[in-house]
């Protein structure tokens, strides 16, 4: 005799279809990539980290040529204490950061430059929007020195006449 299981024949394929359903971040996950840029502006992050700054989720990246200033829009508020630290990933490649108020008036104050990535800090005296201005720079000279040294490193090929760059910021 054939005992009843009790699953009748909607729940098997309802149960079916959640699993699908469940599977979609997964499937989502595998379709993520790592944006190098980012990671050189998160490690710049890491000592100002150490030091309490918070580092918030918002980041923007792309490509551009180089020397062809960048600015991003954000709302800043007074009270709060912010850097700004970006990057890029390509080699013989750097990048500068600066902060400036909607009238152009720059309001950093204090800044870094260092190999692929860069930083610069604020303390906005008013609730507002602010530019925050990237520039990326590609010296061939440097680009050839690296490569020298790392012949056969993914990457390093000739120039396309675009470089990676990537902004992240945190706050206190």
């Amino acid at each position: 005799m054939i005992q009843d299981s009790g699953i009748s024949r909607y729940t098997r394929p309802a149960a079916l279809l959640m699993v699908i359903v469940m599977s979609f971040p997964f499937l989502s996950r595998l379709e993520a990539f790592v944006n190098e840029a980012i990671s050189f502006a998160l490690e710049a992050a890491t000592p100002y980290v150490e030091q309490g700054f918070e580092v918030r989720e918002d980041s923007w990246s792309g490509e551009v040529a180089p020397e062809k200033p960048l600015l991003v829009r954000h709302q800043l508020f007074r009270g709060n204490e912010y850097w700004f630290w970006a990057g890029t990933s390509w080699p013989g490649a750097t990048v500068k950061v600066d902060i400036f108020d909607i009238e152009g008036n720059p309001v950093s104050l204090e800044s870094f430059q260092k190999d692929s990535f860069a930083g610069a800090r604020a303390l906005p005296q008013k609730t507002a929007t602010y530019l925050i201005r990237v520039i990326v720079s590609y010296d061939e000279k440097e680009a050839a020195r690296i490569e020298a040294e790392n012949p056969g490193v993914e990457g390093v090929g000739d120039f396309s006449g675009m470089l990676d760059w990537g902004l992240v910021y945190g706050y206190r």
